[in-house]
Parts: C-alpha cells; sequence; structure tokens
C-alpha cells in the first residue's frame, strides 16, 4: 500500500505472529536458551532454590571458620554457593578428572544423603595442611593416611552444615560415620540415585588454594530445607483492611543506678554468696597439631608456655583472677595465692 495503511492480509499476519508468541512457540528458533536458576528443574521449584540458597550462604558463614583450625592456622573461605539441580546420571557428567570423595548420611529432622568431592590435587593439598606441611604442596599420591585427614575434614564439614540445617528446621540432624573412597573418573562417583542437588562453593586457602569444593545433597535433604520459610504470605488486600486494636502506650520508668543502695554499700550481694562458681588452676598451654595429638601415648612429654617456677593462673568461670606458686599440705596439691589480678587486667580478661 502506498498511502501506509495496511492491508487486511497484513493485519491478519501481524495478528497471527502475536498468537505464536503468547501460545509458548520457539521465538529463537529452537535454541537452547539456559535458565537463570542453574538447571533447576524437576521437583525443585525456583522458591526451593532461593530458601536453599539463603540457608546455605547464612550456614558457610560459621562452617568455614570451624574447617580453618583443622588447617594448621591457614584460613579457609567458602564462598559464593551455586546451585543446580540434575538427574543423578546427567549431574555425573558434570565431573571431569579425578576426585576424593566423601559419603555420609543425615537422620532425624532431616533424612538424606550427602556427598563431598574435592579434585585429587586439592584434597592432597589440604591433607598436606592437616600434616604439617605449611607450603601445601600436594602429594603425588593420596595415601591412607592423605584419606583419613579428607575423611576428618569433610566429617567437620557436613557434621557443621547438620547443625546450622538442625537451626533452621528446628530440630536435631544426626550424621552417619563418613567413607572416604578416590575415583579415579566419573563413573566411580558414589552420587545419590534420583534427582540431586550439587552446590559448587569457591575455595580458597591463604593463597595456597583457589578452587572450587562440591556438595551433592538428595531431594530429601533438598526438600526439607527448600520449603523452610516459605509459607503462605498475607495479601496486600487483607493486611490493609486488618485494623490493630488501640493499645495504650506510656513511658517506662528505670529506677536511678544506685537507688536503694546504702552508702558504701553493694546493693543485697547476699543473694549471691551461695553460687557456686568453678575455680581452676592452669599450668600452663600449648598449641598441637591433629597429628602430635593423635601420636600422643603413655610417657609422652608436652612442653608448656610457662617457665619451671614461674606462678600458675587461677581461673574462676574460665577468667584469670590471681597467680600463685603450687605447694603441697598433707599430700594434697594446693596452690598460694601471690598475687590478685588487678580490676583493669580481669576487665581486659572479660573483653579480649
Amino acid at each position: 500500500m502506498g498511502d501506509g495503511s495496511l492491508s487486511q492480509d497484513e493485519i491478519d499476519a501481524l495478528l497471527q505472529g502475536a498468537d505464536d508468541i503468547t501460545s509458548g512457540s520457539d521465538p529463537f528458533g529452537g535454541m537452547d536458551i539456559p535458565s537463570s536458576g542453574g538447571g533447576m528443574g524437576g521437583s525443585f521449584s525456583p522458591s526451593d532454590q532461593a530458601s536453599l540458597q539463603g540457608i546455605v550462604n547464612s550456614a558457610i558463614l560459621t562452617v568455614s571458620p570451624s574447617l580453618s583450625g583443622y588447617l594448621g592456622g591457614k584460613n579457609i573461605v567458602l564462598s559464593n554457593p551455586v546451585i543446580e539441580s540434575r538427574p543423578s546420571e546427567a549431574m555425573r557428567s558434570a565431573f571431569s578428572g579425578s576426585f576424593v570423595q566423601v559419603s555420609m548420611d543425615y537422620a532425624g529432622s532431616i533424612n538424606g544423603k550427602n556427598l563431598v568431592v574435592f579434585n585429587y590435587n586439592d584434597a592432597g593439598s589440604i591433607s598436606s595442611l592437616m600434616m604439617g606441611d605449611d607450603t601445601g604442596a600436594a602429594p603425588a599420591e593420596i595415601t591412607e593416611a592423605h584419606q583419613s585427614t579428607i575423611q576428618e575434614f569433610s566429617n567437620q564439614f557436613i557434621s557443621s552444615m547438620a547443625t546450622q540445617f538442625g537451626a533452621k528446621v528446628g530440630g536435631t540432624v544426626n550424621t552417619t560415620p563418613a567413607v572416604v573412597s578416590i575415583a579415579r573418573n566419573q563413573s566411580e562417583l558414589r552420587l545419590p540415585p534420583g534427582e540431586v542437588i550439587r552446590i559448587t562453593y569457591d575455595m580458597s586457602i591463604d593463597g595456597i588454594l583457589n578452587s572450587k569444593l562440591y556438595h551433592v545433597i538428595d531431594m530429601n535433604i533438598a526438600g526439607s530445607l527448600g520449603g523452610v520459610g516459605s509459607g503462605p504470605q498475607m495479601q496486600p488486600q487483607q493486611q490493609y483492611h486488618q485494623h490493630a486494636p488501640q493499645t495504650q502506650i506510656s513511658t517506662v520508668r528505670f529506677p536511678q543506678m544506685g537507688e536503694g543502695i546504702a552508702p558504701g554499700g553493694f546493693g543485697d550481694i547476699s543473694l549471691l554468696l551461695d553460687v557456686e562458681m568453678t575455680m581452676t588452676v592452669e599450668l600452663g598451654r600449648t598449641s598441637k597439631l591433629v597429628k602430635d595429638i593423635l601420636g600422643l601415648g603413655e610417657g609422652s612429654i608436652i612442653e608448656l608456655d610457662k617457665l619451671a617456677g614461674e606462678p600458675v593462673d587461677l581461673l574462676v568461670n574460665g577468667k584469670l583472677i590471681a597467680k600463685g606458686e603450687v605447694v603441697v599440705i598433707d599430700e594434697n596439691f594446693g596452690v598460694r595465692v601471690t598475687d590478685i589480678v588487678s580490676q583493669d587486667e580481669r576487665f581486659k580478661t572479660v573483653n579480649g
């Protein structure tokens, strides 16, 4: 049409195109467009994924510090968890290379199977750190001793996660003994059957390691956590029409500090005189690696951080209050107080 208007045939064609779009036909010619859910599908909904994402993000803030104590003073940081769901065999194809894997089950308020998967060299570096090698150099071969340390590390990881998960669901989550093995290829991975969830963490250890840690859980665990905090929400219209009853509000008056206490007195401190407190005498302290502690036996000598003849510490409920010297009274050990810690020093101890 030369006058710029549309013919009836052209209008019909445009309407047909709009119908194709609204009816769900593929406007991209069959291209595979990835979803923003990282492959989420099946019975695990986007709202379940969002709930699990929040729980995992919160849990690793507590779990990461608990793992650092196993690495000889090196800090480990787990971050940026990526959650994806696939059938077990399809998930298997997402792994490549050799791995060290540790499996453990949950029972109690949450039931299901866990599998923690380390890249082979990453497992070697972690086990070297746990065995006292500050460089974290991966061994040429992961021996049974190395596997034992990775088993202990994974046990701490999964158990710590169980504690956090249990707090979220308001119950107790128990664990079965951890089982460690080496998977030379993806076919040897002990993935749970059915649809599984893989949580991939960025894992870094003080400049020694920057890699990935994989945590695979079955749908029983994912389903228990996915629904947490996702109860029905009140519609805005309902909220608008509900009016709160009128409430009388008045200012609270607290007594002045010192009110009711006699000059120079301490109030009714007699109420506390029968409270039991634990007094401890500490000869000294030291720090040991896990391997050193496991190697202790009869006749082992542990060197403390105090010199011979130096005063010992007296602690009440874990707080330093005095120093003294060890004496013997009728064949019993005792401590003669030689110095009372000042109030300022006690305050520093409490707040340190």
